[in-house]
């Protein structure tokens, strides 16, 4: 090894032990935990597949599952729709582009926190939701409208993520292509399905897959609007409520490992799905 790579070694040290103490262990801890019986006020105990045989037959855990299903389809698919359309339409250079690009990411930058503290006051009874639409709708306090109001919310948030990186795969298509197929008389529907979209697949296969986990993995929202009532009760909020209001600890390790392989899966599937269509 020489002067230099060791030096790097050295440095990069302190960030590797940081990683290994705050991420790879405490990832290997939940694995450990959810073979156990554990309370955090008692010793734990050994129950082997215990904890996944009780979260098979748990219908609040079924119940928070179909409610992350519920809200990663409705949030995200709409969502991509919404920004490959934009996209399409920013891409050309336009006066004022680069301010109108800033204002669709602007909630992107915006902390879930902070964005579900002002939609609070959108979505009351008397809020602005209500007096635009002139609607009489209570949708943080019904359980026929709570799941909707999540979506929408997410939806005004999370579609500026996509658009930059649809932005950013558009501006590297060959211009080459486009120019020989007006050419040739091609319409703009025709342009985008049969070249746009294909050479767009790459950036689509990243973007639904950052979807399905941003969607699964989603807390904050839950927690600021409703605390998980009213049908909103996802996944990640059923994990900490066993953990920490119920002292489960055992259980909730268990659920963190099942969504960790469901992820996996999931994940796969969708590479293996754009790679056949691809071939």
């Amino acid at each position: 090894m020489s002067r230099r790579d060791l030096v790097g070694a050295t440095l990069s040290f302190p960030a590797l032990a940081l990683f290994a103490l705050f991420a790879i262990y405490p990832g290997l801890r939940v694995f450990y935990l959810s073979l156990f019986d554990y309370s955090l006020t008692s010793p734990a105990t050994f129950v082997g597949l215990e904890n996944f045989r009780f979260l098979a037959t748990d219908p609040r855990f079924h119940e928070a599952l179909l409610n992350s299903l519920f809200y990663t389809v409705g949030t995200y698919l709409p969502a991509l729709v919404l920004a490959l359309m934009l996209a399409m339409a920013l891409h050309r250079r336009m006066a004022g582009g680069g301010w109108i690009r800033l204002l669709y990411f602007l909630p992107v930058a915006t902390s879930w926190v902070a964005i579900s503290v002002v939609w609070r006051l959108v979505l009351h009874p008397h809020g602005l939701l209500n007096q635009t639409l002139g609607l009489d709708v209570t949708w943080l306090t019904s359980s026929a409208a709570a799941p909707w109001a999540l979506v929408i919310m997410s939806v005004w948030k999370e579609t500026g993520f996509f658009l930059i990186l649809f932005l950013a795969g558009l501006s590297r298509l060959p211009r080459e292509v486009f120019e020989a197929a007006q050419v040739d008389g091609a319409g703009a529907w025709r342009r985008f399905w049969h070249i746009t979209f294909p050479l767009l697949k790459p950036v689509t296969a990243i973007c639904s897959v950052m979807a399905i986990i941003r969607g699964l993995q989603a807390f904050s929202p839950q927690v600021v609007l409703t605390d998980g009532g009213f049908g909103t009760e996802v996944v990640n909020l059923f994990v900490y409520k066993t953990a920490f209001e119920n002292a489960r600890m055992g259980r909730a390790s268990a659920v963190a490992v099942f969504m960790f392989f469901v992820l996996i899966c999931v994940t796969l599937a969708q590479l293996r799905l754009f790679r056949r269509e691809d071939a």
